[in-house]
C-alpha cells in the first residue's frame, strides 16, 4: 500500500494532480458533483472527485499514457468508456483517492450549455474549471430525481441556492427546471 503524505489533504492533492494532467493534455474539463459542492455550498465529505471532460479521439492515448504510472486505470475500459461516452475511474496511487471521469455528451443541449458556462476559479496555487452554481443546483435536482428523491442531492441544492442567492441567475434556473421537468424536485427545496 502506498504511503500517504500527512502534510496535504488527499482530496486537494488528487484534485491538483488530475487538473494538471488534463490541462497538460489540452483536455477541457469541469469539476462537478459532490466535489464541486464545497466551491458553492456547505463543505461535505465526498468519496471521489467527479469530472466531466471534452476529449477528442487523438488525445485519448497520450492522456491515458500520461496517468498510467501514477494511477490505477484500466486502459482498455477507459478507452471503451471514452469511445461510448460513458464514465471511467482513475485511482491516484499516492493518495488512493478515486476520480470519476465522465465524457461530455455532445448531443445533449443542456450538458453542452452547462459545460460552456463552467467557471475558472482560483484554487490553491492554480486556476481550475468548476461547474457554475446554477448548473450544480440543476444537476443535483436531476440526480435527485433519478435516485428517487435523494435527500443528499436536495440538501446540496438548498445549500448552494441559499449561499449564492444574491448572485444566481434565477431565470436560467427556472428555464432549465421547466425544460428538464424537475419542478417537483425544485419545489421540495426549503428556500
Amino acid at each position: 500500500m502506498p504511503e500517504i503524505k500527512n502534510d496535504k489533504n488527499i482530496f486537494i492533492e488528487t484534485l491538483e494532480w488530475i487538473c494538471q494532467k488534463l490541462e497538460s493534455a489540452g483536455i477541457p474539463y469541469m469539476i462537478t458533483g459532490g466535489s464541486a459542492v464545497g466551491f458553492w455550498g456547505h463543505i461535505r465529505t465526498t468519496m471521489d472527485i467527479d469530472i466531466v471532460i471534452q476529449i477528442h479521439s487523438i488525445q485519448v492515448d497520450s492522456f491515458l499514457k500520461s496517468i498510467e504510472g501514477a494511477a490505477y486505470v484500466d486502459i482498455n475500459e477507459a478507452k471503451r468508456a471514452i469511445s461510448s461516452g460513458q464514465m471511467f475511474n482513475i485511482i491516484l496511487n499516492e493518495t488512493c483517492f478515486k476520480i470519476d471521469i465522465a465524457v461530455l455528451n455532445g448531443k445533449d443541449g443542456y450538458e453542452i450549455e452547462k459545460f460552456r458556462r463552467r467557471i475558472k476559479m482560483k484554487f490553491m496555487e492554480r486556476e481550475i474549471f468548476v461547474i457554475g452554481p446554477e448548473d450544480l443546483i440543476i444537476s443535483k435536482l436531476l440526480w435527485s430525481k433519478s435516485a428517487g428523491s435523494s435527500e443528499r442531492q436536495l440538501k446540496d441544492s438548498e445549500s448552494i441556492y441559499k449561499l449564492n442567492y444574491d448572485n444566481l441567475d434565477l431565470g436560467y434556473i427556472k428555464k432549465w427546471v421547466e425544460i428538464l421537468e424537475i419542478e417537483d424536485e425544485f419545489n421540495k427545496l426549503s428556500l
